[in-house]
């Protein structure tokens, strides 16, 4: 499987969240633009070709694409003046703050037909919507899978595994507050995202207890495939991405998902106050149909989040991220979701790693 790197980090500056809240309502200055230009925000594998040329083709309109490294810059930009782009794509744990924020307007589905065809439990995720009105249309979406070295560990999966002591200096950690969240969810805690100061202290002495265990905190998906391709780790919390390169590299690795499953959700939203309004909804109608979400699929290694994709996806690639079940497991899925107290949370991680 052709695979793109796609640097999605979840590390986010406290200053620029806290900021956020005193832009609900801004207007911001739009710059002159051609009418055939549909100008996107977005991360880098988000829009291929594969996917991208035949709207272009279709609509006669250029996508011009900007990229951003970490959702820290993303929100920065938007903070900065949404008026240099159209349609933004905005991480689930952050796509409340956004539509609170007043940086991007709820949709027209009746402009929007395919988001009817998504699966039901993404139409009705809490973070894409607010009184009653939909902001984003789910795109993109994973399951936090936790990857293991086949050879040395064939059989398992409980998460359980990056706290035994028979690998020991061999255990690999993502430098994230997610992980605080899944450690969380392994422990039996159900708030992942709003816990209690007394939540989190017990999470630190788990995390401190199994510090003697960690090779390393990584923080980008490259270090962590390097960990595994040098034999420095054997098990690790991490990305489908992270496991499916490593496999097209050769690599002797698999993954599972934990019970019950953590996830995230990328959507597409329409920045407020476009001149593209119209534009806009047909892309993200575009992005969303089978057809497209295929495409998505086989390249990206994301799971689509149009069930009739099935059509357009390779067999390999349906069977492999497991679509036939996704139904049943998006019900039990507990999304990334914003933090209330994300400066907390790094404290405590920043603790462990410190300790």
């Amino acid at each position: 499987m052709k695979m793109k790197k796609i640097i999605r980090r979840e590390f986010l500056k406290t200053s620029a969240l806290v900021g956020l809240g005193t832009f609900a309502g801004l207007k911001f200055p739009m710059r002159a633009i051609a009418a055939s230009e549909l100008r996107l925000l977005t991360w880098e594998g988000y829009a291929e070709d594969a996917w991208i040329k035949d709207f272009e083709q279709a609509n006669g309109v250029t996508v011009t694409k900007t990229y951003v490294g970490s959702n820290d810059e993303y929100m920065a930009k938007l903070a900065a003046g949404g008026g240099d782009y159209d349609v933004v794509v905005i991480v689930s744990s952050l796509a409340r703050r956004a539509i609170d924020a007043g940086f991007v307007e709820n949709l027209d589905l009746s402009l929007i037909p395919n988001f009817e065809q998504l699966y039901p439990r993404l139409k009705t995720v809490d973070f894409i919507s607010k009184d009653k009105r939909v902001f984003g249309a789910p795109t993109f979406l994973g399951i936090d899978p936790v990857t293991v070295n086949a050879e040395v560990i064939p059989e398992g999966n409980d998460f359980g595994i990056l706290f035994d002591k028979k690998y020991a200096g061999k255990i690999g950690m993502w430098d994230d507050v997610i992980t605080l969240g899944e450690v969380a969810n392994w422990m039996g805690i159900t708030d992942l995202w709003t816990m209690t100061d007394g939540q989190l202290e017990a999470v630190k002495q788990k995390l401190i207890q199994q510090k003697p265990l960690v090779r390393t905190y990584w923080s980008q998906p490259g270090e962590a495939m390097d960990l595994f391709k040098n034999k420095e780790i054997v098990a690790s919390n991490s990305w489908s991405y992270v496991t499916t390169t490593l496999k097209a590299q050769g690599a002797p690795v698999r993954d599972f998902v934990p019970s019950p499953p953590i996830g995230w959700i990328d959507s597409h939203f329409i920045v407020k106050g476009t001149p593209n309004r119209e534009t806009g909804h047909k892309f993200i109608n575009h992005i969303i149909s089978a057809e497209s979400q295929g495409k998505i699929a086989n390249i990206t290694g994301y799971m689509p989040t149009n069930p009739s994709s099935k059509g357009y996806a390779k067999p390999e690639t349906w069977q492999e991220l497991g679509m036939d079940r996704v139904g049943e497991m998006l019900d039990q899925t507990k999304f990334w979701e914003d933090i209330p107290r994300r400066s907390r949370y790094l404290e405590v991680l920043n603790e462990v790693k410190a300790a």
